[in-house]
């Protein structure tokens, strides 16, 4: 099954670099769908809300790309690192379009069950992606706007003390 987890992984990112999100969602089991793309998603959503969060990174990184330097299968889990690349022609979560180019380095694992993503948590480098972007000053404050966006987490519900 380590073989089949990874294509489908496999063939999700290269629908997602083609920019064809209907092509992507043939890889997704879209009742079932979360994920957390740290410092972009607030946490985890639903493939909705995941479609939302890429078009607006597409707006300011129209051509952002990723490149997969390894994929490693086990069962039901694919964990991925690469390198995802773009450049900065549109606005980025409200910062003003650069273009400057980026490239920074990025971790995804995902659960694959029946043929079909259903959890995915991916991490890149944004605080060097932000520097690239919009420099020392300006990455820090690109970088702030993305976390001032976000919701708080919700809390958990404290037990009585005794």
């Amino acid at each position: 099954m380590g073989i089949e987890t990874a294509d489908v992984y496999r063939g999700f990112i290269e629908a997602v670099n083609k920019g064809d999100l209907a092509g992507a969602e043939a890889f997704v089991d879209v009742k079932r769908y979360r994920e957390n793309c740290v410092g972009f998603t607030g946490g985890f959503v639903d493939w909705l809300e995941a479609k939302r969060s890429l078009e607006k990174v597409w707006e300011g990184l129209p051509n952002l790309r990723v490149d997969l330097d390894d994929v490693v299968a086990s069962g039901d889990i694919a964990i991925a690192h690469g390198t995802a690349r773009g450049t900065a022609t549109g606005r980025l979560y409200g910062a003003p379009a650069t273009k400057r180019d980026f490239e920074a380095s990025f971790f995804d694992c995902v659960r694959v069950e029946d043929g079909k993503i259903v959890m995915r948590v991916q991490q890149t480098d944004v605080l060097g992606q932000m520097l690239q972007l919009y420099g020392k000053a300006l990455g820090l404050v690109g970088l702030g706007a993305m976390f001032w966006r976000q919701k708080p987490p919700a809390t958990r519900p404290q037990g009585r003390s005794a």
